[in-house]
């Protein structure tokens, strides 16, 4: 994949993840804020966990729990899609 196809498939699922975040906590959040201080929670992060799940159809590990930003669990993700 060329580094064009990579920008677009990192902005993309960002984009994804904040549009539920803000679904979610009623406030769109920046990439760089911090899961826990945009307030989610052990709960939130449940649900999350389940709507990356389904929507980008990946299996997610308690590993998940060691990212810290929105970026972060961005590259996450991606690192759990197919090639």
């Amino acid at each position: 994949m060329d580094k064009s196809s990579q920008v677009a498939k990192q902005e993309a699922t960002e984009g994804q993840i904040i549009s539920y975040l803000a679904t979610m906590l009623g406030s769109t959040p920046s990439p760089d804020d911090s899961l826990a201080l945009i307030g989610v929670d052990s709960v939130a992060m449940a649900e999350l966990t389940f709507e990356l799940e389904k929507r980008f159809s990946i299996q997610i590990d308690d590993d998940v729990l060691d990212v810290d930003t929105i970026r972060e669990l961005t590259h996450y993700v991606i690192s759990r899609m197919p090639a």
